[in-house]
């Protein structure tokens, strides 16, 4: 299978049939929603975060890394932890994230939000098929963490993810921590930290 980005044990690459609608020239000079834009999510984007989710991942192990229930309840408890990428008002690409008050992620972490902590747990990062070897999984991982760090409070980041997708993390500058305590359907995780307080992985002008 063709891999790309995504998110925590779900930091997998996934695939949706729905195209991105394509637009002629004179249909974009008429339209109104920008070209490109970065945004929170909220809880009126979770079906479209669902679809996505469901189409990358039952097929493959049978359930979604977070139900539309998690999905609802992430969004409306800690949108600001989310990122969005749209592209002519479509989702392309997302990033969803909760507050964790310890060193290491349990499996409490997988469902639960703990508020005012200095820890962001990443649960997905996906891009959409149409869109994947573009890089924007990558780019929007990279905004995603500058957008963090501008965030009052916050000190690091972690995420699970498989073994194959260690060194992109790698090269976005997260460090490993070691084999997760997580198990999920048998399969077994690598924890990764990010130190937001850091230098690595920075761009000049990141707009804090």
């Amino acid at each position: 299978m063709t891999k790309q980005v995504s998110g925590s044990p779900f930091l997998k690459p996934f695939f949706l049939k729905t195209p991105v609608r394509v637009v002629t020239p004179r249909q974009q000079r008429r339209h109104t929603l920008p070209a490109s834009e970065f945004r929170n999510l909220t809880p009126q984007d979770a079906i479209s975060v669902f679809e996505i989710e469901r189409e990358a991942f039952v097929s493959v192990s049978g359930e979604c890394p977070l139900t539309l229930n998690e999905v609802l309840n992430f969004l409306g408890q800690c949108p600001e932890l989310s990122l969005g990428w749209f592209e002519e008002g479509q989702l392309v690409a997302f990033i969803i994230g909760s507050g964790w008050h310890k060193e290491r992620l349990s499996q409490e972490a997988m469902t639960q939000h703990v508020p005012d902590t200095p820890t962001v747990h990443i649960h997905v990062l996906s891009v959409h098929r149409h869109c994947r070897q573009q890089g924007k999984g990558s780019i929007l991982l990279w905004r995603y963490l500058q957008y963090l760090r501008c965030m009052p409070g916050l000190r690091r980041a972690l995420l699970i993810c498989e073994d194959f997708l260690v060194p992109f993390y790698l090269k976005a500058g997260f460090k490993e921590k070691g084999p997760s305590e997580i198990s999920i359907s048998n399969m077994q995780f690598q924890e990764m930290e990010y130190m937001l307080n850091g230098q690595v992985y920075a761009r000049r002008n990141s707009g804090c």
